[in-house]
């Protein structure tokens, strides 16, 4: 039984105690070693063309590539057979019933003959008695010992470190510091110990040690190896070395000689076997910025039946994202990837890299105070037909996004400025301002404030405001025309045909108007008779980064009126006039009169929300589901009419918003924004909300000026005006000025206060958000009694509701508050408030996507009879 043809050869690598069956059965349980139909007679083991032995020691269940392995038990007295010689011996199954705590090493017993051939032993096999599997270790694995660093092997046993201590010209000089590569050679992957040969008088051995990195932190000698040669070979098997071990190797030289003699060993770097994701740890924020994901293989790629189908070596690596922070699936993903599937190529080995591919990921700016949460990036087991890549899952990343700051900034009816920090002042100037520039990136908004026709007092007005983000500039304005007579224009001056995202929204059928960039800032504009009231929100790249009349945004809403050069005026709070004036922009020199050029941005990447359970086909990228880097929800139905302006052509081309609620409503053009919804009387006045047509034209009032500055404008400075806008070419004449009650019309300041109280704070968006608004509600009722004071029109006594919409969404959507219910029944009354303006003013029903009005009545809050025009 000895000699060839005396038995048969079991060479199934499953075989070896080392091998998991638990991946079996995950993955190919029809592999799984089944001996109960094994025919009787004399085998001899073998892994990967190894002798290999028996184990005498019980084998944990669900190993040697089945569920009860079969080991070979020698009693107290019982050995081996030495060379030559025959023994009966009990073979044992190791099983756990799975009621039962304990395992029993030798739940069945089987007789197993033993002969030893010198160089390996046969074992006289029969069939097991249900679905077991003979093991199997390799010879040499058997005889391995794992020392501790400060120990050495001698005489089969581990025991302190004993150096010959000889002359230094005795003594064997060292080797260079071994290094520790990785070779592919016929479809196998070696890793190579190599070094450098010491210059000596006498010929020199090396001793070569082999050892890696235990779970539990302890080196574990694999093998040792006496050669004359300066390198060393050991297979990365996938069983006794697999995919993730740490790896060393260590050489010690001896003179031929006198090999008992042996100089200090020397130990390599450790070397990793496998796929690294780079960076393990990292931290970045929500500012836009992308980052660069290194993955990179050690191991040579092999050349698989799967990959050669493809005309290409390669690992298909597929990525997914986990959210660390438990029970917020409702806040969504704070992280992206440019792709959920990438290759690594078989390429040659260069510096300790045998294939790399890069990826990118960014953060999601999705304008929650979500706090920082980190995404740990999952590489899935690998699926290949290799049995060393098959089912190996390299190590996880993890990524921290950190939380940036967002903030709105609003300017209001005549116009009432609340900075980003939340700092309030009135401008009461007319002419082009810059409102919001950013000093990091290229984005700033000017806006143009036109005199808005109070009978007693200077006010102004926004009338128009034209937004720069790279080369995307988009203007809305109504400022080249007259005063309740104009409807706002939406142009697109330059697109940036790159790819950056635009979209133009409007909701209640054109009243709000909103442009969003691509960086997550947008200017929305609340449009009425006499001009719009504009709200602004800068991204959390722009913190501690803005200038303009919005103030600094850095949180400290005392230095935001500060002057440029950091001077603090002792001027007024309610009107900062040098502060206004510094940022009022000469004519000709506005985003309105001409349009800079910007450098060419390159084109951003497309990304992806990596789900873990997606499963495409191999060598497919259909796990990838578009999603952008940027995410804005909405409570207030929007109607998305970026088409109209922007040609997207046959590109790429995701949605931008993601309403809570559907946007079906009816497409309307930017008009019939006044609406008669309430009358109200103070005094023996009755007041309806109507536009006085007996006013000047706003032109007329500059005809009666003593001076006129823009007389002497030549025909070249009027060649390169947009238009002609006059506020920009008068003298200031907005003087300090104090109005006083009653007004001239009779209106005091009781009465005010109480017709303002019942439009803003009895209204239903004023009383579905009041716990979330808290004093906003008291502070737009104090601007509705000063709009009152100044203008003496209750015609602009509801101007403000747009503010409370405006800032209740940005709370409700800051919390997170939809999608976690954390107000409970209040976000569904905050809902219908948004969705529904004043309960659809009793004329209709509440849809999901706004007002369904009755028969008879029209406009986004069925306040119009049917064939009514409101100018």
């Amino acid at each position: 039984e000895c000699y060839l043809g005396g038995h048969q050869i079991l060479q199934n690598p499953y075989r070896s105690v080392d091998f998991d069956s638990l991946r079996l059965q995950q993955s190919a349980i029809q592999d799984l070693i089944c001996d109960h139909s094994l025919t009787p007679g004399w085998y001899r083991f073998e892994i990967f063309d190894k002798p290999a032995e028996m184990p005498t020691t019980c084998v944990e269940m669900n190993h040697c590539g089945t569920q009860a392995p079969v080991w070979l038990s020698l009693r107290d007295s019982e050995t081996l057979p030495g060379p030559g010689e025959v023994k009966q011996l009990t073979a044992c199954a190791t099983w756990q019933f799975f009621f039962s705590t304990t395992k029993d090493c030798c739940l069945f017993r089987i007789p197993v003959s033993v002969r030893n051939c010198g160089d390996f032993f046969v074992y006289l096999l029969q069939p097991t008695q249900g679905c077991m599997g003979y093991c199997a270790t390799v010879a040499s694995d058997s005889k391995a010992q794992a020392c501790d660093p400060e120990e050495t092997e001698a005489g089969g046993a581990c025991g302190a470190l004993v150096l010959n201590f000889l002359p230094s010209s005795k003594q064997p000089p060292s080797s260079s510091a071994p290094e520790v590569v990785a070779e592919l050679a016929g479809g196998s992957v070696y890793l190579k110990c190599s070094f450098d040969a010491p210059a000596a008088n006498s010929s020199l051995g090396f001793i070569v040690a082999w050892s890696r990195l235990s779970p539990n932190g302890a080196k574990e000698e694999l093998r040792q190896e006496t050669t004359v040669q300066t390198f060393s070979f050991i297979e990365l098997d996938g069983i006794n070395l697999r995919l993730g071990d740490k790896i060393y190797c260590s050489t010690s030289s001896f003179f031929l000689e006198s090999p008992e003699v042996q100089s200090l060993p020397v130990e390599s770097k450790e070397f990793f076997a496998g796929i690294k994701l780079l960076p393990e740890v990292f931290t970045i924020a929500e500012d836009g910025k992308e980052h660069r994901l290194k993955i990179e293989s050690t191991v040579p790629i092999p050349c698989t039946e799967l990959s050669q189908l493809d005309h290409e070596c390669k690992i298909s690596l597929k990525l997914s994202m986990v959210n660390q922070v438990t029970g917020a699936e409702h806040l969504g993903l704070n992280l992206v990837l440019s792709s959920c599937q990438v290759d690594l190529l078989q390429t040659p080995c260069h510096n300790g890299t045998c294939a790399r591919v890069v990826t990118h990921f960014t953060a999601v700016t999705d304008f929650t105070q979500d706090g920082d949460r980190t995404t740990t990036v999952v590489v899935q087991p690998i699926v290949s037909d290799s049995f060393l890549w098959s089912n190996y899952a390299p190590e996880d990343t993890e990524i921290t996004v950190l939380d940036l700051p967002s903030a709105y900034c609003y300017s209001f009816t005549d116009p009432h400025i609340i900075t980003f920090d939340g700092r309030r002042y009135d401008n009461y100037k007319t002419g082009t301002f810059v409102l919001y520039k950013s000093t990091v990136r290229d984005f700033e908004v000017h806006v143009r404030q036109w005199d808005c026709g109070s009978l007693n007092y200077p006010a102004s007005c926004n009338c128009g405001f034209v937004a720069k983000e790279g080369g995307d500039v988009i203007a809305f304005d109504m400022c080249n025309g007259q005063l309740h007579e104009t409807r706002p224009h939406l142009s697109v001056k330059s697109r940036d045909v790159t790819g950056n995202h635009i979209r133009i929204t409007e909701s209640y059928q054109g009243r709000k108007v909103t442009i969003s960039f691509s960086s997550g800032a947008f200017v929305r504009a609340d449009v009425r008779e006499w001009g719009m009231s504009l709200t602004l929100r800068a991204p959390g790249s722009d913190f501690e980064n803005t200038r303009g009349l919005c103030g600094n945004f850095d949180g400290d809403a005392d230095n935001d009126l500060d002057l440029a050069d950091g001077i603090r005026t002792d001027e007024s709070d309610d009107h900062p006039l040098s502060f206004i004036d510094e940022w009022r922009i000469t004519p000709g020199n506005s985003l309105f009169d001409k349009t800079p050029s910007s450098h060419i941005s390159s084109k951003r990447r497309h990304y992806c929300s990596c789900i873990l359970d997606a499963s495409p086909q191999a060598g497919s990228d259909s796990s990838c589901t578009n999603h952008d880097y940027v995410q804005f929800s909405t409570l207030i139905p929007v109607l998305d009419i970026t088409a109209e302006y922007i040609s997207t052509g046959s590109g790429y081309s995701t949605p931008f918003f993601h309403p809570v609620g559907h946007s079906r409503m009816e497409k309307h053009k930017i008009s019939n924004w006044g609406t008669s919804r309430k009358t109200y009387k103070h005094g023996s006045h009755h007041h309806e909300r109507q536009f006085d047509r007996s006013r000047w034209k706003r032109q007329n009032y500059y005809d009666y000026l003593p001076t006129f500055p823009f007389q002497s404008l030549s025909q070249t400075d009027l060649e390169g005006f947009s238009y002609f806008f006059p506020e920009d070419h008068t003298a200031d004449i907005h003087h300090e000025f104090l109005p006083s009650w009653p007004t001239p019309s009779g209106l005091t300041k009781s009465r005010a206060l109480e017709l303002c109280q019942e439009a803003i704070g009895n209204s239903s968006i004023g009383r579905a958000c009041v716990d979330l608004l808290g004093t906003w509600i008291s502070d737009v009722v104090d601007m509705c009694i000063l709009d009152l004071q100044l203008k003496d029109d209750i015609s602009w006594i509801e101007a403000g509701l747009a503010l409370l919409e405006n800032e209740c969404e940005k709370r409700v959507l800051e919390g997170g508050a939809y999608g976690g219910g954390q107000f409970g029944k209040t976000i569904e009354a905050i809902s219908s408030a948004l969705k529904c303006p004043n309960f659809c003013s009793g004329n209709g029903e509440c849809a999901e996507w706004g007002c369904a009005c009755f028969s008879g009545f029209s406009y986004y809050d069925c306040s119009i009879l049917t064939g009514k025009y409101i100018c």
